[in-house]
């Protein structure tokens, strides 16, 4: 539920408020036992959190862009460290990564940088593809 979603937010990141980021929508379905999602918005840099099955997810994706395409955190965090992550659940460290890089994916984001950006981050998605499936 969304409830979930809020207390994660609260407790590992409340950077979000400080950083400018305002809430755009929430919503709650019944679908699963009560999936949920939140999304956040704050200069070029949307976020998006997703309960699913009792799991947190977290994706971004570029406000001008919008539709469909959307990066998962673990993505983003090979996009800094370079390593492969086993999974794409939100958890204390994928919020305290966001919370120490999000000035400078902020600016990844931007329109200048987001070309650049967005390709590194679809060779990582088409990198994760093989190595999970060959």
């Amino acid at each position: 539920m969304v409830n979930r979603i809020d207390a994660f937010v609260v407790e590992h990141m409340s950077y979000l408020w400080d950083g400018g980021f305002q809430l755009v929508r929430s919503e709650v379905t019944d679908h699963n036992g009560g999936d949920g999602a939140l999304v956040v918005e704050g200069g070029d840099l949307r976020i998006r959190i997703v309960q699913d099955r009792s799991q947190l997810l977290l994706d971004l994706q570029r406000r001008a862009d919008g539709g469909d395409e959307w990066f998962p955190i673990d993505l983003v965090r090979r996009l800094y460290t370079g390593e492969r992550e086993r999974s794409a659940v939100l958890d204390d460290g994928y919020a305290a990564l966001l919370g120490e890089v999000l000035p400078d994916l902020q600016r990844r984001f931007a329109a200048d940088r987001w070309p650049q950006t967005r390709e590194r981050l679809k060779i990582l998605k088409r990198l994760r593809s093989t190595e999970m499936f060959g």
